[in-house]
C-alpha cells in the first residue's frame, strides 16, 4: 500500500477474485494442490484440501487455476 496525496492506492495481485472457488495451485517443486481458497492475505493463501485446511507461502505458487465445476 502506497499513499499519493491523500488517497491510498493498493495493489492487487488478483487471489481475491478466487475466494471461495475451488482452485488448483501448482508449487515450486511442482506439487499441485486443489482446494477451495479460504483467505488470502500479503504473503500467503489458506487452501481448503481434502487433508484439511493448508497455508502456502505466495512465493512458492507458480500458477492459480480455477477448477471446472
Amino acid at each position: 500500500m502506497r499513499q499519493a496525496g491523500k488517497r491510498i492506492v493498493r495493489h492487487s495481485d488478483f487471489s481475491e477474485e478466487y475466494l471461495g472457488k475451488a482452485i488448483s495451485i501448482s508449487l515450486a517443486d511442482g506439487k499441485i494442490l486443489s482446494g477451495v481458497l479460504l483467505e488470502s492475505r500479503r504473503y500467503w493463501v489458506k487452501l481448503r484440501t481434502s487433508n484439511g485446511t493448508v497455508y502456502i507461502n505466495k512465493a512458492f505458487m507458480m500458477s492459480v487455476v480455477p477448477n471446472a465445476q
